[in-house]
């Protein structure tokens, strides 16, 4: 009784169970290709637009007062980028101001949880500049705490910054952006948007509505030669990551996490020179640590294969 096929073996019934052994060549293209396009080899080429160079290039980065925005923005002045530095903190932005030059750089102190303040960021940036061509959307936060231990108007806060803010400002970068039928947009997602992380649901909910954002997003502003990269990221030392693991519960995964060597901190200088490159070299997603990605891009490049397949062209 052969019920169940083996590989490799011809089903009777027209060779099916054969066929549907091996990877569909356009799943296994697109999960090998370098930069997890989203369309397959064959169009990948004449939609590719080319990298950015970002000498002259106007850069906004929300949270750039500490940590990865920080970084980020001193990475995008190495390589020759104008800023426009926004975050709650003035002193600290003014502090990475003085480091990339004063004339580089415009410090805009706004709390991205005031839609109306992120509003006139956006516009202070376009009265400096006249443009903006890069958005960073970095700014985040967490509780540090269980979900029921969280008061209602902190949780409204971590969905205003995390996925409130970045809609916003995509959207207000975006529409300058086409016209001018360039630009580049940066969203800084999370491990936790893509396993969850119990103590952090909120959290790990508006980096999951990030990502998908992203990745919706980016066939739709691909035809106004707008680029979107999609940064997910695991252990990167910082303010947050520090309240975090503040949380037992939290503290306990990580521990493990690294202990079994499923995870390794990642420095937010590392980050920033991933960011930077994926900008040069319009790469869609950034995955650290590099370890993460065997449990990313199969998924990943599996949902942009059945997504292109279910999108009419």
């Amino acid at each position: 009784m052969d019920a169940v096929p083996r590989r490799g073996r011809t089903h009777p019934a027209g060779g099916v169970a054969h066929r549907l052994s091996r990877p569909l060549p356009r799943a296994r293209a697109l999960l090998t290709t370098e930069r997890g396009s989203i369309y397959p080899p064959e169009q990948d080429a004449r939609r590719r637009c080319d990298g950015v160079k970002l000498r002259g290039k106007v850069a906004l980065v929300t949270g750039a007062s500490r940590g990865i925005g920080r970084e980020v923005a001193l990475a995008l002045a190495r390589r020759g980028a104008l800023l426009a530095l926004v975050a709650r903190d003035a002193e600290a932005l003014a502090a990475v101001a003085r480091a990339v030059g004063p004339e580089r750089a415009q410090v805009i102190p706004a709390d991205l949880t005031d839609p109306a303040q992120a509003r006139a960021a956006f516009a202070a940036a376009m009265d400096r500049f006249g443009r903006v061509d890069i958005l960073v959307n970095n700014a985040g936060i967490a509780a540090g705490k269980d979900f029921l231990h969280t008061d209602p108007e902190e949780l409204a806060r971590i969905v205003d910054v995390n996925l409130r803010a970045p809609v916003l400002l995509t959207r207000l970068a975006a529409a300058q952006m086409a016209v001018r039928r360039s630009g580049h947009i940066v969203n800084v997602a999370s491990l936790a948007g893509v396993t969850g992380l119990p103590g952090e649901a909120v959290y790990a909910a508006t980096k999951a509505a990030l990502r998908l954002f992203t990745a919706s997003l980016r066939p739709e502003l691909a035809a106004h030669r707008i680029r979107l990269t999609d940064v997910v990221l695991g252990f990167v030392p910082t303010d947050m990551l520090a309240r975090v693991e503040g949380h037992p519960r939290v503290a306990r995964l990580f521990a493990r996490a690294r202990r079994l060597h499923l995870m390794v901190d990642t420095p937010a200088r590392t980050v920033a020179e991933a960011v930077t490159e994926a900008v040069e070299r319009d790469r869609e997603t950034v995955v650290l640590p590099s370890r993460a990605r065997l449990l990313y891009l199969p998924l990943q490049g599996l949902a942009r294969t059945v997504t292109h397949a279910l999108t009419p062209r």
